[in-house]
């Protein structure tokens, strides 16, 4: 099914995708980040470091978890561009 404007109805619409969908935070609290974090702080306080990977493993799962339940199931949220009037709208789609 094509895209259409809103505003216009043409279907020259374009789909507009920006570096904005990698996050900073989101690469700073991934997984190998978090666990090399923790085997890295437990070698500092001379604590078995299968302690920090299991720590760190824990923390990555919890934030894993809570971002999961903001985000609408099913659901992606695309922004595009109209060519011929320049308009910028938000559409949702579902994978059903």
């Amino acid at each position: 099914m094509k895209t259409l404007c809103p505003s216009c109805q043409s279907s020259l619409v374009y789909e507009m995708t920006d570096g904005s969908q990698i996050n900073l935070i989101d690469q700073l609290l991934s997984p190998a980040v978090l666990v090399s974090l923790g085997v890295s702080l437990c070698k500092t306080l001379k604590v078995h470091p299968a302690i920090g990977v299991v720590a760190g493993t824990t923390v990555a799962a919890l934030i894993e978890v809570t971002q999961s339940h903001q985000a609408l199931p099913m659901l992606v949220n695309k922004q595009y561009r109209c060519d011929d009037c320049s308009h910028v709208f938000t559409t949702f789609h579902s994978f059903t």
